[in-house]
Formats: C-alpha cells, sequence, structure tokens
C-alpha cells in the first residue's frame, strides 16, 4: 500500500518520529511541516506499507528562486527489500515532477544502496560524492544539565551571545563547505526561521551554529583567531537549548572518515549514537548528485 500523507495523518506521526533516534530528522521534518516554518521549502511524505516493513519518504522541495535543489529522505522501520523501496520511489516519480533534479538524498546505508541505483538508472544521474556517517542524539535527559552550563555562560568583555543577525548572512554562507551562490538565500531563511546561536564581539561574528533544514545541527564555525577558547561549546549548548525548548530532535550526523571526532562523540557521556534493534550502529549515506545540465545555466 502506497500513499501520500495527509496533515493529519503527519499530526498522527509525529509522536511516532519523535519516538525512535532513526527517525529524528523525520520528526523535525514533520515539525516544521505542521508548523509551516520553512515556507519555501515545503515537505511531502509519502507512505509504504508492504509484507515485512513499513517506509517513510520525505520529499523537500527548494521553491527559492532560480534554483532547484529538492532533497529526499527515505526511513524503514523493519527489514529492507529493495524491490519494495524501489516500489516506493518508482510512485513518488510518477507525482513529483522534480524528483530527479534531487541534490540531496538521505537514506541509512541498506535504504541507501537501492535508492542510488535507482536515481542513475532512471535520471542518468551523476553523484558528486557519498559520505557515510553515523547520527547521534541527545535524550531530553540531559536537557537540564546542558541548560545549567548555558546559564553559567560568561564572556569577555564586549562580547556578547544571541541568535545569528540576519546580516551576518553572507558571512556564514562564505565559511560553509557546503556553500554555493545560491545557498545564500536557504541560510537566510534558516536565520530568520530557526535556532541559531552567534557569539559577536564589537560588532563582528566570533562563532555561530546553525541547525539544517530537518533540524540537525549544522555548521558550527569559529575564526581562526578565537580558537582554542572554548567558543565552540558554548554555542553547541545554547543552541542545543532552544531547540529541546522548541520541541525540536537534537540529532547530529559525524562521518565515519573523520575518526577523532567520531571517537569523541562515541565515548561522550550526553551524546548517544543511533542505533538498530539489535544495537548495532546505524550507518547513515548522505548522497550529493550534480544538476542537470539545464538547471546550471
Amino acid at each position: 500500500m502506497f500513499s501520500k500523507v495527509s496533515p493529519q495523518k503527519l499530526n498522527d506521526l509525529l509522536p511516532y518520529f519523535q519516538s525512535k533516534p532513526k527517525f529524528a530528522l523525520f520528526a523535525n521534518a514533520a515539525k516544521f511541516q505542521i508548523e509551516k516554518r520553512l515556507p519555501n521549502h515545503p515537505c511531502d511524505f509519502y507512505y509504504l506499507e508492504s509484507s515485512n516493513a513499513k517506509y517513510f519518504y520525505v520529499f523537500r522541495h527548494d521553491l527559492v528562486p532560480d534554483t532547484s535543489r529538492p532533497i529526499l529522505m527515505i526511513g524503514g522501520d523493519q527489514s529492507v527489500d529493495e524491490d519494495d523501496v524501489i516500489f516506493g520511489l518508482e510512485q513518488i516519480k510518477l507525482v513529483e515532477p522534480d524528483l530527479g533534479n534531487i541534490e540531496l538524498l538521505v537514506a541509512t546505508s541498506e535504504l541507501s544502496v537501492p535508492a542510488r541505483k535507482f536515481f542513475i538508472s532512471q535520471f542518468n544521474r551523476s553523484e558528486d560524492y557519498n559520505v557515510s556517517c553515523n547520527n547521534f542524539y541527545l535524550p531530553s535527559s540531559v536537557y537540564p544539565q546542558i541548560q545549567a552550563k548555558v546559564d553559567e555562560i560568561t564572556l569577555p568583555p564586549s562580547f556578547n551571545i544571541g541568535s545569528t543577525p540576519l546580516s551576518y548572512t553572507e558571512i556564514v554562507n562564505s565559511t560553509w563547505k557546503f556553500a554555493t551562490p545560491e545557498t545564500v538565500l536557504q541560510i537566510k531563511e534558516i536565520i530568520q526561521r530557526l535556532p541559531t546561536a552567534c557569539i559577536s564581539h564589537k560588532d563582528q561574528p566570533v562563532a555561530f551554529e546553525m541547525i539544517g533544514l530537518h533540524g540537525q545541527l549544522n555548521h558550527q564555525y569559529t575564526f581562526p583567531e578565537y580558537r582554542n577558547r572554548g567558543f565552540g561549546g558554548i554555542i553547541e549548548n545554547t543552541i542545543v537549548c532552544k531547540c529541546f525548548r522548541e520541541g525540536i530532535q537534537v540529532v547530529k550526523s559525524v562521518e565515519l572518515s573523520n575518526e577523532v571526532v567520531l571517537k569523541r562523540s562515541l565515548e561522550h557521556p550526553m551524546w548517544k549514537v543511533v542505533q538498530d534493534e539489535n544495537e548495532k550502529n546505524i550507518i547513515f549515506d548522505y548522497t550529493q548528485y550534480h544538476y542537470n545540465d539545464y538547471k546550471r545555466h
């Protein structure tokens, strides 16, 4: 059974997504859609139930002028059948004309493999790269500890902390490794509509962090001259508290190739790695695709 998820059904699914760490990004996407938080990046949700499993597809549109950078996420609750995954994508292809223009595919590795085959065969797409990650989440039980750290923040004179000013949009974009000339519009919307954290000194940015379109911690950056002074930890704790207060699932991705950060995250007393029902760490693939030629010009 394949169907598009209605707004009412999405409301009903939200507690289910929120109860399972592996669906944290789905929970945030659903929350933002229900709240109409990102009008230029609305989501369509699709549901597929087979004899063995349930699958969820989230297609995030990009309505920013002169660009088309949709994002697709795929999740499954139990065992994965490649034919099921492809069947769902074939159904979405019938109703989503921009499916072949996706910029990013996010899925667990077992779901990613058939989906990536589908996009290459159906749309002749080329992958820029595929990054394998572990996702980490913060259980709600740690919120009081983090809030206590935020309450104790002290900064040097003439330094202040708050949300990222909209006037810093170009700076944030210029320091983001995934930026393009067009992403400045996306970052502008994120700064306006989602939690951010920023430390400034004499009206100049020192460190900042934002969250992505699905609520994941994203682009923590401290300018080189201010590093090794604890500012990164301060802004992360600040934005985490904002997410907790707003009911946003706190989640981050760490590349498997980033061994130092991965080890530190796995050993962290608060961050928990997302695991499956057998307590095996789940690998999430983030696959980047080229624009179609006609979208580049």
